[in-house]
């Protein structure tokens, strides 16, 4: 009787001990990530739809990068007073060169310990800044860490060449921004044959673009997410989707300013749980 008390007196520490671990481990976890407040991009351009895009664009990439938990507080322009002591301070400046060119500056802010890094970036074309979004947050953001990188200048760097558009006219007449899917906030479609699918819920797809004539395939690159797929219950996603095969549209150009076809993409079975991979009308305008 006596051994079987101790066994179970011994059984019960055990179970509490490992509830405070997992405790332990969850606060640990939580506290390991570092609070951004991401801030209105400051710019003299003219073209405030262009701004809007980039500043969208930026947010969505920051909130993909891992250890950061990201505050919308694009409403609001950075000042020392607006700065909030316990999170990274980040905004953007944007502005258009005498020869043509863009200037882009990247900061980040450590209110607490006064210490601001910069980084600025001069770009031939403002769809560069676009296409170098992620690799400047990634870089920013080990500069202030202490783990200094210096990226080469974005204007020296070369894009691949994207053998399957036959001409450069196909791929300049659907280049632009579009929308038409109620999930999607705007797809933004690059004239070097990349692009960008942003969804309301503030996720940033990325993609290939490939013209044949009137025929537009695009597809998803890079991992997938959750978050790629709104039709279906978050838990449920995170779950089985993790390694979901890629996100493709194959689209027919019935005019310069529409797309017209297919998407392919997993969708959930009415009534259950399971994800297929599946296929629904969808048309794009031009915006």
């Amino acid at each position: 009787m006596i051994k079987k008390k101790t066994a179970l007196k011994s059984s019960n520490f055990l179970l509490k001990y490992l509830a405070g671990a997992v405790v332990f481990l969850a606060s640990l976890s939580a506290s390991a990530a570092s609070p951004v407040d991401f801030f209105a991009t400051e710019s003299t351009s003219a073209d405030e739809n262009m701004i809007r895009m980039t500043t969208d664009l930026f947010f969505s990439q920051f909130q993909t990068l891992d250890g950061y938990t990201v505050n919308d507080r694009r409403k609001e322009h950075y000042s020392s007073e607006t700065g909030s002591s316990s999170a990274i301070s980040f905004y953007a400046e944007i502005q258009e060169s005498a020869d043509g060119q863009w200037l882009c500056t990247l900061n980040a802010v450590k209110n607490r310990e006064n210490k601001n890094v910069s980084s600025t970036k001069k770009y031939e074309s403002y769809y560069k800044i676009l296409l170098d979004a992620k690799p400047s947050l990634e870089n920013l953001l080990l500069n202030l860490s202490g783990n200094i990188i210096t990226p080469p200048a974005a204007e020296e760097e070369t894009e691949p060449p994207v053998p399957q558009v036959s001409s450069k006219s196909e791929i300049e007449i659907i280049s632009g921004t579009w929308g038409g899917e109620k999930d999607i906030e705007k797809i933004l479609i690059l004239r070097g044959g990349k692009g960008f699918v942003i969804f309301r819920n503030g996720a940033s797809m990325n993609v290939e673009v490939i013209v044949s004539g009137r025929n537009v395939t695009v597809r998803q690159t890079g991992r997938s997410n959750a978050s790629f797929f709104p039709d279906i219950p978050r838990q449920t996603a995170l779950k089985k989707l993790s390694a979901a095969e890629p996100v493709e549209w194959n689209l027919t150009l019935t005019d310069d300013s529409t797309l017209s076809g297919k998407k392919r993409t997993m969708m959930l079975k009415e009534g259950t749980e399971d994800v297929f991979y599946g296929e629904a009308e969808v048309t794009w305008r031009k915006k």
